[in-house]
């Protein structure tokens, strides 16, 4: 299960930090006061990008919080193709300035996940992953990278539990995230908000009888 615990300054980002580091290292002693405040500056911008604050994760077991931080740019019904059931889609997009950690937007299983290489129809590549609660509650995440790092880190694999709000990636200059809930949640955000990974309630789960995943053992 990924670790609650990690670093200011995200971990997956330390090797473009050291090699920056020291090319202004190099460049204060063997260049130009041009140069070396040019590559200073790159120095403190990629710190400022790759930043990965702590969150207030809030303590509803029923709230759907935001895996990414964004603005919501879409909320309507859809068709969730993996599962093939009706859901709200709430679609975040991820700018270059937010933080680029992913987060699992309820408590449950990781039950499947789908990847998708780029292709000639299409040029993102994707992968989805499906959580459901213990109340039975189906839950999918799909991420569009960005091309600008071919490289992202995810920390999931099938048949593990993980965290409302549990930080379980690392996606390298964002991208577009929808989000896939049942169709009887109550949404909370609008189109143009933004939302805070980890820490914003996106949406309620709705329940119109108590139901659970796990059946009582005799």
């Amino acid at each position: 299960m990924p670790s609650n615990y990690y670093p200011f300054i995200a971990r997956e980002t330390w090797l473009i930090l050291i090699i920056i580091f020291c090319i202004v290292f190099f460049a204060k002693f063997f260049s130009t006061i041009l140069l070396f405040s040019l590559f200073l500056a790159i120095l403190l911008i990629a710190i400022y990008l790759f930043r990965d604050p702590h969150r207030e994760i809030p303590s509803q077991p029923l709230a759907v919080v935001s895996p990414v931080h964004g603005v919501v740019t879409k909320v309507s019904k859809a068709k969730e193709i993996r599962l093939d059931i009706d859901a709200i889609r709430i679609r975040i997009v991820m700018r270059i300035t937010d933080i680029y950690s992913l987060r699992s937007p309820i408590e449950g299983k990781v039950i499947e996940q789908w990847y998708n290489a780029p292709s000639k129809k299409e040029s993102h590549r994707h992968l989805d992953f499906h959580v459901q609660s213990d109340e039975g509650d189906n839950i999918v995440t799909a991420i569009r990278f960005r091309n600008i790092m071919h490289k992202s880190h995810i920390y999931l694999n099938s048949g593990e539990r993980i965290g409302q709000g549990q930080r379980c990636g690392y996606l390298c200059f964002g991208g577009v995230i929808d989000l896939f809930l049942p169709i009887e949640s109550k949404v909370f955000v609008e189109v143009g908000q933004f939302v805070d990974s980890g820490s914003t309630i996106l949406a309620e789960l709705i329940h119109s009888e108590p139901q659970s995943s796990i059946k009582d053992q005799l």
